[in-house]
């Protein structure tokens, strides 16, 4: 379980205001348990670069050696297993998604905008850090990117310590990019952000 910084949170709740405010219907859900789809993912994910050869193995970052490893030491039986696994759970959690709600409202990541580089700061010593570091910012979008679902990122509110966005995240049924793009709309026009620019330096 990731925490999620207060101000993510709040940005949330702004945005589920508005859509209230407009006359959509807001159901306070718990997300389904995903650890296990991410396992299964995350064997599959690590066989991405399976087909790219290395032309010098001793520049490859630390990180993507380790993931590299791990992917030597899967079979292609556990392999296919993995690949299986996720589309079961895959399936059932749109199931559940489409007998609860139309549409699903999150944080766009669980923390604040980081500093540029700082999800690789401490992968040398530890290589499978910088994928620990990546949960809090891809915790949220990445299922979508597991299920297949459409998803839209909204920056509906800017961090004053930094000015950079904060934002939440509309997920859809499969197919109903439609309704996501309709829905978008809301939120946007009591808290609009395309005036906005990110400041230099970061």
């Amino acid at each position: 379980m990731v925490a999620v910084d207060p101000v993510c949170r709040t940005v949330v709740h702004r945005a589920l205001h508005a859509l209230e405010a407009a006359g959509h219907r807001v159901v306070d859900t718990a997300l389904p348990p995903t650890e296990e789809l991410v396992g299964a993912f995350t064997t599959v994910w690590n066989t991405g670069a399976a087909g790219v050869p290395l032309t010098d193995p001793d520049r490859v970052e630390p990180h993507d050696r380790a993931l590299r490893d791990a992917a030597h030491a899967v079979d292609s039986w556990a392999y296919a297993q993995a690949v299986q696994r996720a589309q079961r759970l895959s399936r059932a959690l749109v199931e559940g998604f489409l007998a609860g709600f139309d549409l699903l409202v999150t944080p766009t990541m669980a923390c604040l905008p980081p500093r540029i580089g700082a999800w690789r700061a401490a992968a040398a010593e530890d290589p499978a850090a910088a994928l620990r570091d990546s949960y809090p910012r891809g915790g949220f979008t990445s299922l979508s990117n597991v299920t297949g679902q459409p998803a839209l990122p909204l920056p509906l509110h800017r961090d004053p310590a930094t000015g950079l966005p904060v934002g939440v995240q509309l997920v859809a049924a499969p197919w109903r990019e439609d309704l996501l793009l309709q829905v978008a709309r809301t939120p946007e026009e009591p808290l609009p952000w395309s005036g906005r620019r990110p400041p230099v330096g970061r």
